[in-house]
C-alpha cells in the first residue's frame, strides 16, 4: 500500500499538522504500507494507491483519497482571531476564503475530523459529514510519565522555584497574554517553548521533543489559554507525561473533561482571565483529577490506538471507493 501524505510544510516536522503529517507517516509504516510526506503540488506526481490532504492543503486525485480536518475554519475566525485588530470587511472575506477551501477540500474525499467538536462544527457550517473522528497521537514513550526533580537537575532550575510553562507560537489565538497574567497573579514565573517572543515570559526558543518533554516534567503545570484548538498535540503530550494542564474548554478538551469530569475545574471559558486564574489556584488540591487525566490520555491517545483507529479509516476508505 501505497500512501502519499500532503503536508503545507513537508519539510517541516514542528509546527502541530505537519507534525501529525509525519507521525502518521511513521503509523503507517508500522502497519505494513508505505507513506512519503509531500506537497499538495507534488501528490499527482507520486505513484499512491491512495491519498491523505490536511486542512486547506488538498488536491484531486484519481486513486481513493482520505480529507483530514485540523479544526474548522468559520470557529477558527470567528472565535480564535476575535482579539485580532482587524475590520469587519477583511474578517467577513478572510472567513469566507478559507471556508470555500475546506467545504472544497473535504468533497469526494473520506472526511476525519481530529476532535468531536471539530465534527459538530463541520456539519454546523459546512453541512459536511465526517466519516470517522480520530484525535492526535502522541508517543506515550517519548513523553512519558517523569520524576519532578530529576528534571530540574537536568535543566538546572532551583527545585523551590514556582515554574509554569506555556507552549506553542506567540500568536493572538494562543492568548499569552492571559498565560502572563495568571502565573503572576497566581505566583508563577512563566516560562514559554516555541517559536516569537512572548512579553513576560522567559523564552526557551524551540525546543526539540526530549528537551519539551524535560521542561514539562520539571515545571509545576503547563498552561494552554488557547481561544480555540481543535486537538492540541502540546496539551496532549503534557498530559502525557502527567503534567497538570491549565487550559480553556475548547476542542478535544472538552471531549476529555465529559470522559474525566473532575478535570473540568482545572478548565475555563475561554477568553476568562479570572476564571482561568481560580482554576490554576486550585492545582495543588485536584492532583487526583490530574492523573485521571493522564491515564486518560496514555490509553485513548497512544500512538498504538492511533494507529488501530487509522487501520479502520484506511480500509474504509478504499472499501467505499470500490
Amino acid at each position: 500500500m501505497r500512501i502519499a501524505i500532503a503536508s503545507p510544510d513537508p519539510a517541516n516536522n514542528s509546527g502541530g499538522v505537519e507534525r501529525f503529517c509525519h507521525t502518521l507517516s511513521e503509523v503507517i509504516g508500522g502497519l505494513g504500507g508505505t507513506a512519503t510526506v509531500v506537497s499538495a503540488t507534488e501528490v499527482a506526481k507520486l505513484p499512491h494507491d491512495l491519498a491523505i490532504t490536511n486542512g486547506m492543503v488538498s488536491g484531486r486525485t484519481k486513486a481513493p483519497r482520505i480529507h483530514v480536518y485540523h479544526g474548522c475554519w468559520v470557529d477558527h475566525v470567528r472565535l480564535g482571531c476575535r482579539t485580532n485588530d482587524y475590520s469587519l470587511p477583511w474578517r467577513t472575506q478572510f472567513l469566507v476564503k478559507g471556508a470555500a477551501k475546506e467545504i472544497w477540500s473535504g468533497i469526494n474525499a473520506y472526511r476525519v475530523a481530529v476532535s468531536e467538536p471539530t465534527a459538530a462544527e463541520l456539519a454546523r457550517w459546512y453541512r459536511l459529514r465526517v466519516h470517522r473522528v480520530i484525535p492526535n497521537g502522541v508517543d506515550i514513550s517519548m513523553f512519558a510519565i517523569g520524576d519532578r526533580d530529576t528534571a530540574r537537575k537536568q535543566v538546572q532550575v532551583d527545585a523551590a522555584e514556582r515554574l509554569a510553562l506555556f507552549i506553542g507560537r506567540a500568536e493572538a489565538r494562543k492568548r499569552p497574554d492571559i498565560a502572563v497574567a495568571a502565573a503572576s497573579r497566581a505566583g508563577y514565573r512563566l516560562l514559554s517553548a516555541g517559536s516569537g517572543s512572548v512579553a513576560g515570559a522567559t523564552s526557551l526558543g524551540v525546543l526539540s521533543p526530549m528537551e519539551l518533554r524535560t521542561w514539562i516534567q520539571a515545571v509545576d503545570c503547563v498552561l494552554a489559554p488557547s481561544d480555540y484548538e481543535a486537538c492540541s498535540l502540546a496539551i496532549l503530550e503534557a498530559m502525557a507525561t502527567g503534567a497538570a494542564v491549565v487550559t480553556t474548554r475548547v476542542g478535544y478538551v472538552r471531549s476529555l473533561v465529559a470522559q474525566v469530569p473532575a478535570y473540568g475545574e482545572l478548565t475555563a471559558s475561554a477568553g476568562d482571565l479570572d476564571e482561568f486564574v481560580r482554576a490554576l489556584r486550585l492545582l495543588p488540591s485536584r492532583q487526583r483529577a490530574v492523573a485521571e487525566a493522564t491515564a486518560f490520555v496514555r490509553a485513548e491517545n497512544s500512538l498504538e490506538r492511533f494507529a488501530r483507529h487509522w487501520s479502520t479509516a484506511i480500509e474504509e476508505a478504499l472499501a467505499r471507493r470500490a
